[in-house]
């Protein structure tokens, strides 16, 4: 808990995949984040109708208010996972 509270305060640099495991479960592939956090985020943002391609800020704002674990480093990784796919 006290080291979420120092990442999102003086950045994060731990790899976000890590991160999104903990949160979310399962392990990441070598490449992408856990399939349950990228199934997530793809249906948030879905739901609140954000097109992560068009709109990353909107979209990382929107992971972040929608799980409030996830540092901005993790929430960016998986609004760009998103705008991928």
């Amino acid at each position: 808990m006290q080291s979420e509270f120092f990442a999102k305060v003086f950045g994060d640099k731990e790899d976000p995949r890590r991160r999104l495991e903990v949160i979310f479960g399962g392990v990441a592939p070598s490449a992408g984040p856990p399939p349950a956090a990228r199934m997530w985020a793809t249906t948030v943002l879905a739901r609140a109708g954000i097109d992560p391609v068009s709109n990353d800020l909107a979209a990382i704002t929107c992971l972040r208010r929608a799980q409030p674990r996830l540092t901005l480093r993790a929430a960016t990784y998986l609004a760009k996972d998103a705008a991928v796919r």
